[in-house]
């Protein structure tokens, strides 16, 4: 989370990272919330349904805006679409070939779909365009490049809680601070980069002669500055990003070649998001926002030169209402990342002149990006179902490493990419700690 400056009585929030509440009705984070009194500050709630479904203007070049009926009749084929998508899990059909992509699925049934409609040549052209631009949209929600990365067998395993996108009025960081509270500071070590996880050692305590089944510190955590922290047990919650890339090196000795193959199967993109601050907005007062629609012949960028063709909606938040955000994804992030901040400032303009017809939009006072692709700490922002790729090995990853001298657990994995229902969630990533915690708890009960 960030602050912009201050333009009222309250501060403007930003977030870099996490922004909602996956869902109300069953969500841990939202009791949380709710119990903590954290979603109080109802002029700067905000929702949306599970898709992100915006419910402000469509733009395509030269300013037109295409007719909201036209929108949500092309909505609702697309929603069936996503539930036939999702139904090869839950109805536990085989697709052909088994190892079918998302997107291919997508872009071989909505045509003909289209095609078999009463519509007129024009208002087809429309929806495909507006097809093109929720297969970027989903690029975004999935965390990958394209959704022909994405497995349509196990596409239905992942669940949502009911009760839509919960925008936190005063920023996620309202709940860190809960979690924190109980916890004393000086249990906590920040700006402590981990080097290696030494995990196979038993350290015999002269004092226990049962210290083959209870080790005394049988792990040891090197730290990028030398100094080596021991302990019994480990709970490990890096980013699968950060697992991917330091797999054979970020635990000694290295972790079982089935896991390995587990966390490459896996799959974790990039999603960056870019906010601009004006001094006075130019959009509409009260607008949630805006969604930019390529023609059909436009909608496929030089990738990834042309990353700003990548750029489909634009969302305006409570939380800094003079500020105007939108995300990218995949390749095109990763290269916006390098580029110099003007620059993105004047292409992402350049693209809201040419999409409003509004030639009078002024650069931003200020540009406020991510970039989680390039920070050595995460290697990119949530994981996702590949192809190839299945539930049991999101299983595989969570799957502790135990001692072979006690069977004790030593090593233990938590994080979004960890929980088979939710991953690529807060509430994945707050259950999957809490599921590693009663994992110790039962160990060290008598």
């Amino acid at each position: 989370m960030s602050c912009l400056s201050d333009t009222s009585r309250r501060p403007n929030i930003i977030e870099l990272g996490a922004n909602w509440i996956h869902g109300s009705e069953g969500n841990p984070i939202y009791k949380l919330a709710e119990n903590h009194n954290l979603l109080k500050n109802t002029a700067r709630l905000q929702t949306f349904n599970a898709r992100y479904r915006l419910r402000g203007d469509t733009f395509m070049p030269g300013g037109q805006v295409i007719d909201r009926e036209i929108v949500q009749e092309f909505l609702h084929m697309y929603e069936e679409l996503i539930e036939e998508c999702c139904n090869f899990f839950l109805k536990k059909k085989t697709p052909h070939p088994p190892d079918e992509s998302v997107g291919n699925y997508l872009e071989q049934e909505f045509p003909k779909r289209l095609n078999q409609s009463t519509d007129n040549d024009d208002v087809k052209r429309l929806k495909m365009s507006l097809f093109k631009q929720h297969l970027k949209q989903e690029t975004f929600i999935n965390g990958c490049h394209s959704m022909k990365e994405v497995g349509l067998q196990y596409f239905g395993e992942h669940v949502c809680f009911a009760g839509g996108n919960i925008n936190l009025p005063d920023g996620y960081d309202t709940v860190f601070g809960v979690l924190l509270k109980d916890i004393p500071s000086e249990c906590i070590l920040y700006n402590k980069q981990v080097k290696c996880v030494l995990w196979d050692q038993v350290e015999a305590d002269t004092n226990n002669s049962r210290a083959e089944r209870h080790p005394q510190h049988g792990v040891s955590i090197v730290c990028e500055d030398g100094e080596i922290l021991k302990a019994d047990h480990v709970i490990i919650t890096v980013p699968l990003g950060f697992l991917k890339k330091h797999a054979s090196t970020f635990l000694q000795p290295p972790l079982p070649e089935k896991k390995q193959r587990s966390i490459a199967k896996m799959g974790f993109g990039v999603v960056d998001k870019i906010f601009l601050e004006y001094e006075k907005p130019f959009w509409e007062a009260g607008s949630p926002g805006f969604q930019l629609v390529c023609r059909e012949e436009e909608t496929e960028p030089r990738c990834p030169e042309e990353w700003y063709k990548k750029l489909y909606i634009f969302y305006v938040d409570p939380k800094a209402p003079n500020t105007v955000f939108c995300w990218l994804s995949g390749e095109e992030a990763l290269h916006m990342e390098t580029l110099p901040e003007e620059e993105v400032a004047h292409k992402i303009v350049e693209v809201l002149r040419r999409f409003t017809g509004n030639d009078e939009i002024p650069l931003p006072q200020r540009l406020v990006r991510s970039r989680w692709g390039n920070d050595p700490l995460t290697c990119g922002s949530y994981s996702f179902m590949a192809v190839g790729a299945s539930g049991e090995d999101i299983d595989t990853i969570a799957e502790p490493l135990y001692s072979p001298h006690t069977g004790e657990p030593v090593v233990q994995f938590a994080g979004e990419a960890t929980h088979r229902l939710y991953q690529s969630t807060v509430h994945a990533a707050y259950l999957s700690g809490q599921r590693e915690a009663d994992r110790l708890i039962h160990l060290c009960r008598p």
